[in-house]
């Protein structure tokens, strides 16, 4: 009887655990909104420079994905054991490996690579050919 209880605590923390995790994943994606809403509204320099609207769009995209995962995982911990999202692959090859794939192809089709810095051997960070607005330089100086 101890061990039906334990079971159902670690279930119940699972499902709490993947709640959790649906939140604060729900909180990134609106920071991101409230961040493109404002960037849009209100330009940097930087930001006329370089195509970055793609990915944030991308990072919507797979956002999505990430959060229908998440609700799936939800929904399967939930039914126990027993359940059929548990018992049948072909809900986990549909709602896991197929959602994280097109996570993965669209991060690889719109790689933020060219806008994410790089360290170079010296140890400076370098970022892509974006000439610095404000002194006019080439931001992959050394």
């Amino acid at each position: 009887m101890d061990k039906a209880n334990t079971m159902s605590t670690g279930k119940r923390l699972v499902v709490i655990g993947l709640f959790l995790q649906i939140v604060f994943f729900g909180v990134f994606v609106i920071t991101g909104g409230v961040f493109h809403h404002r960037i849009v509204q209100s330009p940097t320099p930087a930001s006329t420079v370089n195509s970055w609207q793609k990915y944030m769009f991308t990072l919507y995209a797979a956002s999505v994905l990430i959060l229908i995962r998440s609700i799936f995982r939800v929904f399967e911990f939930s039914g126990g054991n027993d359940g059929v999202l548990m018992r049948s692959e072909v809900f986990l090859y549909i709602f896991d490996s197929v959602l994280m794939l097109g996570v993965m192809v669209s991060f690889n089709v719109v790689h933020p690579g060219s806008i994410i810095g790089r360290k170079s051997a010296d140890g400076v960070v370098e970022l892509s050919d974006i000439t610095d607005a404000r002194d006019g330089y080439a931001s992959d100086r050394k």
